[in-house]
């Protein structure tokens, strides 16, 4: 099932506000190369809002990717592997949004955390980011 901000129960989680959510779908933050981050605890709909609002982003022109963390990790050790780093960086600044979702759900090696790290230095001021967490700001 495709996930769309209209099939969301907002009701059903009222810590989020809502009109922050439909302003993110302008996609204005995208524009601007802003990010957010989509935090609380399992089951409140964060992946649903993130893949929504990449939908969303789709429809009005941009071009999105979506990962997993563990997944954008494991891309990123095989790129390594494989000598295809730069091709797998170039791929990602073609993106004008891209999603990380489940960050912090599970726990990298060092090596995977460095690539992490690469990863958001990159995108930095270059490309959007909606990160979907469990992990609490601290």
């Amino acid at each position: 099932m495709i996930k769309e901000l209209d099939s969301f129960d907002f009701a059903a989680v009222p810590q989020i506000n809502k009109k922050q959510i439909i302003d993110l779908s302008m996609c204005e933050f995208a524009d601007r190369r802003g990010n957010s981050v989509l935090t609380g605890p399992p089951g409140v709909g964060k992946t649903h809002l993130a893949i929504a609002l990449g939908h969303e982003a789709c429809r009005r022109g941009y071009n999105v990717r979506f990962f997993t963390a563990a997944g954008l990790v494991n891309m990123y050790v095989e790129a390594r592997e494989e000598k295809t780093i730069l091709k797998l960086e170039k791929q990602i600044c073609a993106c004008d949004l891209i999603i990380i979702d489940e960050l912090g759900y599970v726990p990298f090696t060092r090596v995977g955390a460095e690539h992490l790290f690469g990863f958001f230095s990159q995108c930095y001021e270059q490309t959007s980011l909606i990160v979907t967490t469990n992990l609490p700001f601290g």
